[in-house]
């Protein structure tokens, strides 16, 4: 599903709150699996996401970063794969502040799309990038999607048209 929208409508908001990141202010948000209910502490084992609210500390090293994020979730790959797969191996060892917007949001999003989950949540996963990494990135995201429910936001008419369910807020 692509939720769709202006900024400042609030798609950020609403992803953040279905990934368990946010409380809604009115309802909420209840997830299942064939064995029931999933409790709000342990929904996080089912949503892997990444979004411009997503920090990894900046002082740590890429390879660090996947390291801390893993050990609290299950990979599809190892590190030193995933960051060829994203085509940043030559950086494992560069701090993330040395990163440029574009390889820090292909970071993210690789971080977010290696993570086993039944729910994959991307909040403008090619923002900050040039037209052909973001062409591969969609490649990578069509490619690894084990089958998981996959919610994107985006102000991208384009991106928008990939999907055949499309939220408009």
């Amino acid at each position: 599903m692509a939720v769709v929208g202006a900024n400042g409508a609030g798609k950020s908001t609403l992803l953040r709150i279905i990934a368990g990141a946010a409380a809604p202010d009115v309802g909420n948000v209840r997830f299942f699996d064939s064995d029931g209910e999933i409790a709000v502490e342990k929904r996080y084992r089912h949503v892997s996401w990444s979004g411009p609210n997503v920090e990894f500390p900046p002082d740590i090293s890429m390879r660090d970063a996947f390291k801390l994020h893993f050990s609290f979730r299950v990979p599809w790959a190892k590190p030193e794969q995933i960051a060829q797969i994203i085509r940043l191996q030559t950086h494992l060892d560069k701090k993330l502040r040395h990163f440029s917007s574009g390889m820090l949001q292909r970071f993210k999003v690789g971080t977010a799309l290696f993570t086993q989950s039944a729910l994959l949540i991307l909040d403008e996963p090619t923002a900050f990038m040039d037209v052909e990494n973001a062409r591969y990135v969609w490649q990578l995201i069509e490619e690894h999607l084990n089958g998981r429910t996959f919610v994107v936001a985006t102000n991208d008419p384009a991106e928008a048209e990939k999907f055949d369910v499309r939220l408009r807020l």
